[in-house]
């Protein structure tokens, strides 16, 4: 499994590398991340989280990063999201967004609790998905997907709440969400209706933990490797090549 992870985030540092620019503001440039990892890259900006803290890196010479800021939480942290000037942060206990207005000091502007659980999360303009899991380790928060209205960013507002088993990470790319749910494979929901996701197909073939799409690739973390499909057509997922390690 440690090779597997290894492969992961080298894609993910990979797919960082071609989104990153010079600009020295979060605002022109967002980073590609997956629903479960605990760092992503915004312009110059590296940012991290672990149990307790937030990190923010300036690695606008990468030969000499440089740690700019810390945070202190009182929650546990799990996940970090990044669109356009916003980090998009999962812990145990809710969701918490972050403005990057100015990239090297990020300012908490709203939150929506939850019972205790495990909370990946994706994001855009309006809406925002997290997947809950419960489980000894996670917490007994009902297992599912949520689907917050994130208009104003100050109120997440929780519009509904899909059940489903045992789901892990997630990616959305315009107008479909993809849940990955673990041994029983990964939903393809459509999300035209951004509040009311629809269920379009399973895909079965793997065990899914996580997945990134990026512009026709998507690609999957699966419990024995890497998984990439061609989703051109973003309803039907065509497998490209498994790397199995």
């Amino acid at each position: 499994m440690r090779t597997s992870i290894s492969l992961y985030f080298a894609f993910a540092f990979l797919l960082f590398s071609c989104e990153k620019n010079s600009d020295t503001t979060a605002t022109s440039d967002t980073g590609v991340a997956g629903s479960l990892t605990r760092f992503t890259i915004i312009g110059n900006y590296i940012y991290a989280v672990s149990s307790h803290e937030l990190y923010t890196i300036d690695i606008s010479n990468p030969a000499t990063p440089v740690q700019v800021g810390q945070t202190q939480f009182n929650y546990d942290m799990e996940t970090i999201y990044p669109y356009k000037n916003r980090l998009f942060v999962g812990s145990k206990t809710g969701l918490y967004i972050y403005s990057i207005d100015t990239a090297s000091a990020p300012r908490l502007i709203g939150e929506a609790k939850h019972g205790r659980s495990c909370d990946p999360v994706v994001a855009n303009d309006t809406v925002s998905y997290s997947t809950l899991k419960s489980n000894t380790y996670c917490g007994p928060a009902t297992s599912g997907l949520y689907v917050y209205n994130i208009k104003d960013l100050n109120q997440p507002q929780l519009m509904k709440t899909i059940p489903i088993d045992e789901p892990v990470g997630l990616g959305m790319v315009d107008s479909v969400l993809y849940v990955c749910c673990g041994s029983q494979g990964m939903k393809v929901f459509s999300i035209k209706d951004a509040y009311n996701p629809v269920e379009v197909k399973t895909i079965s073939d793997s065990d899914f933990t996580d997945v990134i799409p990026y512009h026709d690739l998507l690609i999957c973390w699966v419990n024995d490797g890497i998984v990439l499909y061609d989703i051109s057509n973003r309803f039907q997922p065509v497998l490209i090549k498994k790397v199995t390690t």
